[in-house]
């Protein structure tokens, strides 16, 4: 059975379109630190409910009724 090595597998994960990240060299300490760094943030504003509770929709009826 042949296995794959490391470089082989590099570049199949970069012919599939997936995008390389180095490892990390130690986790960081703080939550906040490692979202900031890895571009993760919350919304600071309700625009996203706006679709979520549209009257219109047959979805916000039953999440009003059975929410």
């Amino acid at each position: 059975m042949k296995t794959a090595t490391k470089s082989t597998k590099q570049s199949a994960a970069s012919a599939a379109g997936t995008p390389q990240q180095p490892p990390l060299s130690q986790q960081p300490a703080l939550k906040s630190q490692a979202a900031c760094e890895a571009g993760l943030f919350l919304s600071t504003n309700d625009k996203w409910s706006l679709a979520y509770f549209d009257a219109n929709d047959l979805h916000c009826e039953e999440r009003e009724l059975f929410g």
